[in-house]
Order: C-alpha cells, then structure tokens, then sequence
C-alpha cells in the first residue's frame, strides 16, 4: 500500500467535519482566479480529466458546473474523502464523475487514460514528489498536461496590519509536516521537479486571494483554527502563542483598512510527444540570457597589479581578455561570481574587499587604481619611519579617518583571513 504521505483527515485537524467543510473552503477561496489559472493550463472542451488528490470532491463540482462537457474522475488515497466524495455526487444528482481510491504513486488506473491533471495541494505531503509527479505522467496521453497547486509557507497567508504570531504558526506547522515526511516550502520547487519528472515546462504563476476582492469569511472558513489547536495540541506550537494570535488577529481586523493575502503556486508541465520530442535540455533552457558586449574597447593593462586583476577577471568571467576600462557587468559579470572574485582578490593583495567592491569599482582600472591608493594610505611617511610609530589614521592621503573606520577595517581583515583559511 502507497505511504499515506504527511496528511491524514481523521488526524490532521480537530474533527472529520471540521475538516472536509475546510478542504472544501480551500478550494472556494481560490476559485475565482484557479479557473482562469486552468483554462491558462490549457484545460478546455470535453477533455479527460483526474483531480489528483480529489478529497471531499469540491473542485470537481465545481469543474463540472463550469464546463459539463468535461469527463472527470478522481483520485483519492483517504478512503473516508472517497466516500464523502461519492456521496456529494450522489446528492447533486452528478452520476458521471468517479471517485477511486488510490495514491499518486499506485494510481491503478490506465497509462494514457486523461488529457489533463489537477494536483492541488498533495505534493508538499508525498514522500518522493518526483516519483508521485513520474507516476501521473504515464497516465497523460501524449501532449497531456498537468497542472500542479501547491503551498510555499514561506509566502502563505499574510495581513494588514500584520499578525506577528503567524511567523511562528508557519514555523510550527512545517515543523510538524516535515516531521511527518512532507515538504511544506514546496511551492517554488514546482519546475525543478516538473522537469525531473520528465515534463516539458510550460508555465509558472502565483494564483492569490485577497480578502479586498472575496471578503473576510472565505479565509475564515478555508483556514480555521482546527489546524493551529492541532499544533498546540501536538507539541509544535505554545498555547500561549496562539492566544496571542486570536488577539492580534482580532485587532487586525477592527483595522479599517484591514487585508487578508494568500498565494498559491501552480506549474504546469507537459507530457511530451516521444515521437515528436527533442531530448530534454536544461531547465533554463527556455530563457535566453541577454547578449554579452563584444564591441568594447580594449586597453591592456598597464602595471603588474592590473594584469593580475585582469587575469583573475577572464578566468572567472570566462572571456578570453579583459580590458582595464572594461565594465565588470558588460563582460557578463554576475552575482554569481562576486564571491569568487572576492576571494581571489583577497589572496592576492593580502586585503579585505567587501562584495560591493566590484559596484564601486568596476573596471579594472578603478579597482587597481584604489589598490593604489590604499597602499599608499598604509605606508608609513618619512615622519613614522624616523620615530618608528604607526602612520597617524587622521593624516594619511590627507583625508580623515575616523577610529571606527579604523577598527572596522581590522575587522574586514580578519573576517577576510578566516575565508581564506577556509
């Protein structure tokens, strides 16, 4: 039998109706944007479609009554959500929509069966989310696709004027999914494992609610306190923390101009054609990177120190020479790189560089050239030398330099000497 993953109705709030009347709210809340988001996916016409991870059965109605063309079943490992989706159906006089019992992973449905699959909010609680993602893709018919909706609690539900305790409700709560095997931050992983899956990318997007646009009871009814007590009640979370949670959000929301925010992500993959399709490229592959500058000047260096920059510049840059007047940026330096070429700057002048350096200084040129000047800031004047004391911070180069600057320095360069020793 497939692992029940980290959500479990009967376990997973405080009560069974509780917690159907909110799987079935969650989807309410995004409606309104979530068929839009759909039709986006390509979903349309008299399509084949599974709602993978079904429960009580709630966006299958709601996919019916906006489309009745579309041929739709649903999949569902709680054998307590199939039953609840059976008898929905039942009750709506729907009879052409089937609910069966089974995992992303042991679907024990037919390869090739469906146009087009919903996985909405199951991801994050699999075991293996690519081997779930695998599973479904044999199910598509060539050119299929599936559109996953998934949470990131790192982006999940926000105010105005902000609820500080929610920081440590999220912390909670994924402390507690990933305790049970789930990946709660799930959200903005959806193309990296669409595409180790073996699907063709086709879109990412954020789908939102917002309380300004659906009112405030569609986030009380999709989110509850059912979840939160469970945490308290678990362990995860203190009581004392979510009493003051009630209250900040109690005053939240006597604000006037009170707001209630929530994305999902969706990303969408395709199942490719094996005799049409081209070999899986990168995952960037479809984003073109803007074009480097080859009609810049160049000017060679002119003193040790600028060909040693130079140097160092081409071989992490990855460019065959740079000139000293070059632009760091317009040779298709990145923020990738500065760390890199911080830390190579730093063994070789046996100094500090902060990272911003390179913004400051982004020729070779000016960098050398502040080389320079920092030399001869730390030599000792004719004066030092005859009395043997340390040049005078205040005097040096004719500009004035403060204690703190002095002390900060010293603190670069020993922070500069423990990278290096790394």
């Amino acid at each position: 039998m497939a692992h029940q993953g980290s959500y479990q109705v009967e376990t997973f709030a405080v009560g069974l109706d509780h917690e159907i009347r909110r799987l079935n709210a969650q989807v309410d809340l995004f409606w309104t944007s979530e068929r839009t988001a759909l039709e986006r996916a390509g979903l349309q016409g008299a399509m084949d479609v599974l709602d993978c991870g079904c429960g009580p059965g709630r966006l299958i109605e709601l996919l019916k009554n906006d489309n009745p063309s579309l041929r739709l079943t649903g999949l569902e490992i709680d054998p307590v959500l199939v039953d609840a989706a059976t008898a929905r159906f039942r009750s709506l006089g729907i009879d052409d929509c089937t609910v069966v019992q089974g995992s992303a992973e042991q679907t024990g449905l037919a390869p090739g069966s469906f146009d087009f699959i919903v996985m909405r909010l199951v991801l994050e609680h699999v075991p293996d989310p690519v081997l779930a993602l695998r599973s479904l893709r044999t199910l598509l018919r060539p050119g299929g696709r599936i559109a996953v909706i998934s949470n990131d609690f790192e982006f999940h539900e926000r105010t105005w004027p902000p609820v500080p305790e929610l920081d440590d409700l999220y912390e909670a709560y994924c402390a507690s999914r990933r305790a049970d095997g789930g990946d709660p931050c799930i959200g903005r992983r959806l193309p990296a494992l669409l595409h180790e899956a073996g699907f063709s990318l086709v879109g990412f997007e954020t789908e939102t609610a917002h309380s300004n646009m659906i009112g405030d009871q569609a986030f009380f009814l999709a989110e509850g306190a059912g979840i939160p007590a469970q945490l308290v009640q678990d362990g995860f979370l203190a009581e004392s923390v979510f009493e003051r949670m009630v209250e900040s959000w109690r005053t939240m929301l006597e604000h006037p101009d009170h707001a209630i925010i929530r994305p999902l992500f969706v990303g969408v993959g395709e199942n490719p054609d094996p005799q049409h399709q081209a070999a899986q490229g990168p995952l960037s592959a479809g984003v073109e990177a803007p074009p480097l500058r080859h009609d810049l000047e160049f000017v060679a260096p002119s003193t040790d120190l600028e060909r040693q920059i130079a140097e160092i510049w081409a071989e992490i840059i990855g460019v065959e020479q740079v000139g000293v007047t070059n632009n760091f940026f317009d040779l298709g330096g990145n923020s990738l790189m500065l760390e890199q070429i911080q830390i190579r700057l730093e063994e070789l002048l046996d100094a500090d560089l902060a990272l911003t350096v390179l913004f400051q200084f982004p020729t070779v040129a000016s960098l050398a050239a502040s080389r320079e000047a920092l030399d001869v800031a730390d030599r000792p004047t004719p004066a030092d030398r005859d009395t043997g004391s340390a040049p005078n911070p205040s005097t040096t180069s004719g500009a004035a330099v403060s204690p703190e600057a002095v002390s900060a320095q010293a603190q670069r360069r020993r922070d500069a000497a423990a990278r290096r020793r790394r």
